[in-house]
């Protein structure tokens, strides 16, 4: 059954882009946060940096009816909040219940649940 999830992403501006290619990753807690959510799917730096930011809306039946959506379409399933790259490694997931997952190089991993009102901050 369809329901509406909320996608996650660590939004890289071009100031903070200009910043990392003149100084490197580790310059910005968001960049560094966004490698590690990258490279290894651990997304607590960024979660407890408040690095996430709610991008889009996705109507989908699970986690990987959301990931296919987020990255081949249909376009007509993704409300678009913000700048919004395609699903991948560390991003995370909402399902309607607030639910949160991690996108991992191999399915999902549930948020740990004290991570989850640091997500959801706009339904605080």
């Amino acid at each position: 059954m369809p329901q509406i999830f909320s996608v996650y992403q660590i939004v890289i501006d071009k100031d903070l882009s200009d910043l990392i290619n003149k100084e490197g990753h580790g310059c910005h807690v968001k960049s560094k946060a966004r490698l590690e959510a990258m490279m290894d799917g651990d997304v607590r730096l960024g979660v407890m940096h408040d690095c996430y930011t709610k991008v889009a809306e996705v109507v989908a039946d699970d986690l990987d009816h959301v990931f296919e959506v987020g990255n081949i379409g249909p376009e007509d399933r993704i409300t678009r909040l913000d700048k919004m790259h395609s699903i991948s490694v560390g991003d995370i997931i909402a399902d309607a219940d607030g639910n949160c997952s991690v996108v991992c190089d191999f399915g999902f991993t549930p948020l740990a649940q004290s991570f989850h009102k640091m997500v959801l901050k706009e339904a605080a």
